[in-house]
């Protein structure tokens, strides 16, 4: 089992540091939205990782002739013992990391009468399946984000006020890039769809299972048509990107290493 850093502490001393699988779903907010979630993970659980987001991945079935996808980076902390401190991403393909907390949630509809929110149901996203059938799906998946704008107003909240599994917040996003700002509105006191949200829980898997998949061999077996220089620049800039059949051989050989494990049955974890 791997070992996250967590809590509370940890998310104050990141925002406090200026400095010089399987899919899984996101909960994320554009500039404008409003969302209304219950966090899953406690406060202090909520771990800090190493993360390679929106890693674009050849894709046939894509217009854009990609999809994207994130990964647990194989250097952070918790696969270090693991993978021995190599990472394709990193060290062959030139994608950025960057530190993220992360925290498991639902999403809500609120009920309301007037403007006054008198309850909720566990939101839906209606998906069309291969077949052209559709169904509804309940909205839950990670909430990934930083400590100063975002999770140090939980860790506040929690410290002062409790447990911030307790209380849905509807969370509402002001502004973009470095001007990003995040609302928290505690709905404290209104009743929760409990027996909704229990069978929702004992469906979906805990948050470090998702990881630890982010972050497995089979996971990464799905880069290996993902060539050196293909991405963007995101996170820390110190990966810099190459297209050297230097670099194309040292992503082969790391990929066959990872072919291998998987081809054997060696689990990741």
């Amino acid at each position: 089992m791997a070992n996250f850093r967590k809590g509370t502490e940890e998310i104050k001393r990141t925002a406090n540091n200026s400095g010089v699988r399987k899919f899984t779903p996101n909960i994320f907010w554009l500039a404008g939205d409003v969302h209304t979630v219950l966090f899953v993970t406690p406060a202090g659980d909520i771990p800090k990782v190493r993360l390679h987001q929106a890693v674009r991945i050849p894709s046939d079935k894509s217009e854009r002739g990609y999809k994207t996808d994130n990964f647990l980076c194989r250097k952070d902390p918790s696969m270090v013992d693991i993978s021995g401190g190599d990472c394709v991403l990193c060290d062959h393909i030139g994608h950025d990391a960057a530190e993220r907390f992360v925290a498991l949630a639902i999403e809500l509809e609120p009920i309301k009468s007037g403007k006054e929110v008198t309850g909720f149901t566990v939101k839906k996203n209606r998906v069309k399946r291969e077949d052209g059938t559709e169904a509804d799906y309940p909205q839950w998946g990670m909430v990934i984000q930083g400590a100063k704008n975002f999770f140090s107003s939980l860790a506040a909240y929690d410290e002062a006020k409790g447990d911030i599994t307790k209380v849905p917040f509807e969370i509402q996003r002001e502004g973009e890039g470095v001007s990003t700002k995040y609302h928290f509105f505690p709905e404290k006191g209104t009743p929760l769809p409990e027996e909704e949200i229990q069978e929702l829980l004992d469906s979906i898997p805990d948050l470090e299972s998702l990881l630890e998949d982010m972050g497995s061999d089979e996971k990464y077996s799905t880069l290996e048509d993902v060539e050196p220089g293909s991405q963007p620049s995101f996170g820390d800039k110190g990966n810099k990107p190459t297209t050297s059949a230097t670099a194309t051989s040292s992503r082969d050989s790391a990929f066959n290493a990872i072919r291998q494990k998987v081809e054997a049955g060696v689990e990741s974890y």
